[in-house]
C-alpha cells in the first residue's frame, strides 16, 4: 500500500509541477537561458532513475529503494501524462499525429473498449490485488467508503439547497417580472416547444399539451411542435392530430411533422427526431419572418408536464443572462416524477426520486451539470451548434459535448428551478415495469458511446487546459463509479480472506467491516435529507392505501442499498459491457402506463 501511495503521490504532484514547468518554460527558457528539453523526456528520465533505484538501490538505500522508485516512476508518468495530454503528443507531434490519424478507426475503437474494461478491472480488483497485496484492497475499501460517505452528504445538503431554490421560483411571478425587467424586449420572444413521441398513447400526452396550452404565458407566443414517427401506430398518429386540432387557434402556432425510419447517417432516436422537427419548422417561421434570435427552443419528453410558470421562468433565465454569453447557454428546469408516482412499484419509486434528486444537486453545486431530458436554448444558438447528434441514442448527454467543444468550452447548463413533471417508470405487469427500468437505466449508462468522440475533441480543440482536462476526468470517473463503486464498496471485503486466507488474521480484516459499517452508517445521514424533500414534494399518498402501504412508503429507503447494486450498477456495467463487444444499443422507449387513468 505504501509503494501505492507513494507512486499516487509522485504522479499527482509532478502531473501538476509539469503544468508549472510548461507556464516558466512556455518560450523555451529559464532565466534567460535557452532548455528546450520537453517535460515527457524529463518524465523519461525519472522513469529510468525508478527502475534503477527499484533494481539496483538497495546496497545504496536499502529498505527505501523501493520507495524512491515508486517515487520516480510515479514522477515520471506524471510528466509524461501531462505532456501528452497538454502538447497532444509524446515526443514526436507529427510521426505520432500521422499515426493515429491513419490508424484513427482503431483507436476510436480502443475508446469504446476502454470504459468497459476499467470497470471490468475496477470490479476484479479485489480478486487479483488480493493474492499480493489483500491490505492494499482493505485501505482501497476504507478510501471508497470514505468517499461514498463525504459524497452523500454533498448531495444530501445540495437537495436541501436545491428544493429551497425550486419552492422559490414556484413563487415568483415570472410573467410580471418579465414585464418588470425586460420590457418590451421579452414580448419579441416566441417560444417553440418540441414534443417528440413515439409509442405514447394520447392519455400521456394530452397533459403534456394541455400543460404547455395553459402556460402563463402569451398564446400567440407559443409555438407548439409535436414530431411522430413513421413506425408509430397511424391512429395514435391521428388521434393525437386531432387532439392537436382544437388549439391550432389558440396558439401561436401547431405544427406535426413525421420523421422517417432508418435515413442514412441515423440512429432511431430523439436526437434524429428533433432534428427533422426544427428542419421542417424552419421554413414556416421564416415564412413567418420570424427571426431565429427571437424563438427560445424548449424540448420535452413526451409525458412531461411543466410548471405554470415554466415557459416564462426560462425565458426569465435566459434574458438575466449577459448577452455575450446567453446564447452559448442552455436552461433546464427541476425534474420530479409525479405523474404516477403512488402507481409504480416501490424500487421504480426509489429510482425516480433518486435520479431527480441526483439531477438537483447536481444542478446546484456542479459547474458540469449536463443536458438532461429536457433544455431551453435559443433557435441561434441551437442552429449555430448544428443541432443534435443524430448517430447517438443519448442525445442530451451527447448535445452537451457538441456545444461544449463548438463553443470552445465557454458552454454552461444553468437551471431556473421550475418543476418537470415526468412519469416514473410503470408497465401494465410488475415483469415488464422491472425489464423497462432495467433497459432505461441501460440506455442511460450507454453514454459512454460518446468518449470517443469527447478524447478526439479533446486533442483537436484550443480550450483551456485545466477546464477540458476537469470535464474528461469527470466523465470518465462518472461512468466508472456508477458501474462498479456499490458493488466494490459491498462485497470488496468479503472476497480479500476468501482469496488471500492470511489476511483474516491481521488486525484490518478484523476492524474492516466494522468501521465500514459506521462509515456508511453515517452517509445515511445525507438520506434523511432526501427523505425530507421528498414528503415536502411527493404528491399525497392514495386515501385508499392499507394501513400497510401507507407504513411501507416511509420505510421503502431501506430498500436503497439493493437498488445500487441492483437497478442502478449493473445496467450500467451492462451498458459498457455491450459497447465494448462491440454491441450497439439502438433507442428503447421507455413504455408509459398509468394505470389509474386508463381505468
Amino acid at each position: 500500500m505504501r509503494l501505492i501511495l507513494v507512486f499516487l503521490i509522485g504522479f499527482v504532484f509532478f502531473f501538476y509541477m509539469a503544468e508549472l514547468y510548461y507556464r516558466v518554460n512556455r518560450s523555451g527558457k529559464i532565466f534567460g537561458l535557452r532548455f528546450p528539453i520537453t517535460h515527457s523526456i524529463i518524465g523519461l528520465v525519472s522513469l529510468a532513475l525508478g527502475a534503477f533505484s527499484s533494481l539496483f538501490g538497495s546496497t545504496l538505500l536499502p529498505g527505501l529503494n523501493s520507495l524512491l522508485g515508486s517515487f520516480f516512476i510515479g514522477t515520471g508518468f506524471g510528466f509524461i501524462f501531462h505532456h501528452l495530454l497538454f502538447k497532444k503528443y509524446f515526443l514526436s507531434e507529427k510521426i505520432e499525429k500521422d499515426f493515429v490519424l491513419k490508424h484513427e478507426g482503431w483507436f476510436e475503437r480502443l475508446l469504446e473498449i476502454l470504459p468497459g474494461v476499467t470497470t471490468w478491472v475496477a470490479l476484479a480488483s479485489p480478486i487479483w490485488l488480493s493474492f499480493a497485496l489483500p491490505f492494499a484492497v482493505a485501505y482501497l475499501i476504507l478510501i471508497a467508503d470514505v468517499y461514498w460517505l463525504i459524497n452523500a452528504l454533498r448531495i444530501g445538503l445540495l437537495i436541501i439547497v436545491g428544493y429551497k431554490k425550486t419552492e422559490w421560483a414556484k413563487k415568483q411571478n415570472w410573467l410580471k417580472r418579465l414585464k418588470d425587467e425586460f420590457s418590451p424586449e421579452w414580448d419579441s420572444y416566441y417560444q417553440l416547444i418540441l414534443v417528440p413521441t413515439y409509442k405514447e398513447a394520447l392519455y400521456i400526452l394530452a397533459p403534456t399539451i394541455d400543460a404547455i396550452v395553459n402556460s402563463d404565458y402569451p398564446k400567440d407566443k407559443i409555438l407548439l411542435a409535436v414530431g411522430f414517427e413513421d413506425r408509430d401506430s397511424p391512429e395514435k398518429i391521428k388521434q393525437v392530430s386531432n387532439y392537436l386540432k382544437k388549439y391550432e387557434k389558440k396558439l401561436g402556432g401547431v405544427f406535426t411533422t413525421i420523421h422517417p425510419y432508418g435515413l442514412p447517417g441515423e440512429v432511431a432516436g430523439q436526437g434524429s427526431n428533433k432534428n427533422w422537427m426544427v428542419n421542417h419548422i424552419l421554413p414556416a417561421l421564416k415564412n413567418r419572418k420570424i427571426s431565429d434570435s427571437q424563438v427560445l427552443v424548449t424540448t420535452l419528453d413526451a409525458d412531461f408536464t411543466i410548471h405554470k410558470q415554466f415557459l416564462a421562468g426560462a425565458l426569465h433565465k435566459y434574458l438575466s443572462t449577459p448577452q455575450l454569453v446567453r446564447d452559448k447557454r442552455s436552461y433546464t428546469g427541476v425534474f420530479l416524477y409525479h405523474n404516477n408516482y403512488w402507481q409504480t412499484p416501490t424500487p421504480m419509486r426509489l429510482m425516480a426520486t433518486g435520479t431527480s434528486f441526483w439531477q438537483m444537486a447536481e444542478m446546484v453545486g456542479s459547474d458540469k451539470y449536463i443536458n438532461y431530458s429536457s433544455m431551453s436554448i435559443s433557435l441561434k444558438a441551437l442552429l449555430d451548434i448544428g443541432l443534435w447528434i443524430p448517430d447517438k441514442i443519448n442525445d442530451d448527454s451527447g448535445f452537451y459535448w457538441k456545444a461544449y467543444f463548438h463553443f470552445n468550452g465557454d458552454y454552461k447548463v444553468l437551471p431556473h428551478f421550475l418543476p418537470i413533471s415526468a412519469d416514473a417508470v410503470q408497465d401494465e405487469t410488475m415483469l415488464k415495469t422491472f425489464q423497462n427500468q432495467y433497459f432505461q437505466i441501460k440506455r442511460w449508462a450507454y453514454g459512454v458511446e460518446h468518449i470517443p468522440f469527447i478524447v478526439k475533441q479533446y486533442f483537436k480543440k484550443e480550450i483551456d487546459f485545466w477546464d477540458k482536462t476537469d470535464k474528461l476526468i469527470f466523465v470518465i470517473w462518472g461512468y466508472l463509479k456508477w458501474g462498479f463503486l456499490a458493488i466494490f464498496i459491498t462485497f470488496g471485503g468479503l472476497i480479500i480472506p476468501i482469496v488471500n486466507p492470511n489476511f483474516k488474521e491481521s488486525v484490518i480484516a478484523i476492524n474492516l467491516p466494522v468501521i465500514s459499517s459506521w462509515i456508511l452508517s453515517a452517509a445515511f445521514l445525507g438520506l434523511f435529507a432526501t427523505i425530507y424533500v421528498h414528503e415536502k414534494t411527493a404528491p399525497p399518498r392514495p386515501k385508499g392505501w392499507s394501513l400497510f402501504q401507507k407504513v411501507w412508503s416511509y420505510i421503502q429507503w431501506l430498500l436503497i442499498p439493493i437498488i445500487l447494486i441492483t437497478i442502478s450498477s449493473l445496467p450500467a456495467i451492462d451498458a459498457q459491457t455491450s459497447l465494448m463487444f462491440g454491441k450497439r444499443l439502438e433507442f428503447r422507449v421507455t413504455n408509459k402506463s398509468r394505470i389509474l387513468a386508463k381505468s
